[in-house]
């Protein structure tokens, strides 16, 4: 063969090659083109999945608020981001009477994997017992917990919260003691209770330092507060009761206290013995003006030299027996003095 023959040949060949890399190179810029195109319109689904996670937990409420479902909705691919971060679905809202709410809340438990809980649980009904006991099987991993359903009592029992951060039990007009209590909670410190007879040891009381008592008479809630020795933040909504209810007490003393708010709820009656407290570091004080009377700036200036502390804050609710005024002139100190002049309690 002659060398012109071969190198005709060899340039047919590369002709060939050329145009087969031609057509490569066609479908990888179309390709290209198609990718940068779908990045203009969305260019987030461009980000890692561990970042897209990452954006979702910063979008969702301060937890323990629920997460918002829509986020499941935008497309396949968040959706699938959701569904493997277990992060998303440890807050949990389950009506107990409510079996569509039943299965989701199942479904909600199996997502989170091992991360604590949040837990809201409500009935207005009559609660299905497998329900709560769907619930109680994650009790381990309990942070943050709600209870807002009646006939409670027999669908709960003893047992160990060993991540039970806050918990708050808002059954009223219960008229027997719960058989079941919330003393192996070694985390426990804060709490809201609402009307029912506390049994013995309900609480570890000594380990609170948040507590909101709700609809209880001063003699119910000076029997708690003697074992809440390290409270920082105390909110006590008081029930109707007879006067002297608080005198007839020891004095309560919450040397760490810091923040207290006394309120009422309608019809109840206008006396309070305020001086009941001894309360060195209390620096916030929210109170009823009903509470204080007939000597509102009296009864708060005995407080205040009884326990020695220094007010910052002071908020007097309710219709006033004395002037705005007279509140200034008699607590010059006190930088933040309002008023509240909406009912007591809302």
């Amino acid at each position: 063969m002659s060398r012109s023959r071969a190198d005709r040949e060899r340039i047919a060949e590369l002709d060939a090659e050329i145009l087969k890399l031609e057509r490569f190179l066609r479908a990888l810029l179309f390709e290209r083109a198609t990718i940068w195109e779908r990045l203009d319109t969305f260019p987030v689904l461009a980000l890692p999945n561990e970042i897209t996670s990452e954006i979702f937990l910063n979008f969702i409420p301060a937890y323990p608020g629920w997460p918002p479902i829509q986020l499941m909705r935008v497309c396949r691919q968040w959706r699938d981001i959701a569904l493997n971060t277990p992060q998303l679905w440890r807050a949990i809202e389950i009506h107990i009477d409510d079996e569509r709410c039943i299965r989701a809340a199942n479904t909600w438990l199996v997502r989170s994997g091992s991360c604590p809980l949040s837990i809201k649980m409500n009935s207005f009904i009559e609660c299905k017992k497998e329900a709560v006991e769907v619930i109680l099987s994650h009790r381990s991993r309990w942070e943050c917990v709600v209870i807002d359903i009646p006939w409670y009592s027999h669908l709960l029992d003893i047992a160990s919260y060993p991540l039970l951060r806050q918990l708050d039990i808002r059954f009223d007009h219960a008229d027997t003691s719960p058989a079941f209590t919330f003393s192996d909670a070694p985390e426990l410190r804060t709490a809201t209770l609402g009307d029912f007879n506390y049994p013995s040891g309900f609480l570890p009381w000594h380990q609170l330092t948040s507590l909101s008592l709700v609809f209880q008479t001063p003699a119910e809630c000076t029997d708690v507060l003697k074992e809440t020795i390290n409270l920082l933040h105390c909110r006590l909504i008081i029930a109707p009761y007879s006067e002297g209810e608080f005198e007839a007490g020891m004095n309560l003393n919450l040397p760490h206290l810091e923040s207290l708010a006394l309120e009422y709820l309608r019809g109840c009656p206008t006396t309070c013995t305020i001086t009941t407290f001894v309360v060195p570091s209390l620096r916030r004080l929210r109170i009823a003006d009903a509470f204080i009377r007939p000597d509102p700036v009296g009864k708060l200036s005995s407080l205040i030299a009884k326990s020695g502390c220094k007010l910052q804050e002071l908020c007097i609710v309710g219709n006033l027996s004395t002037t705005e005024n007279a509140y200034r002139e008699a607590f010059p100190s006190i930088l933040n003095l309002s008023f509240d002049l909406a009912i007591a309690h809302r």
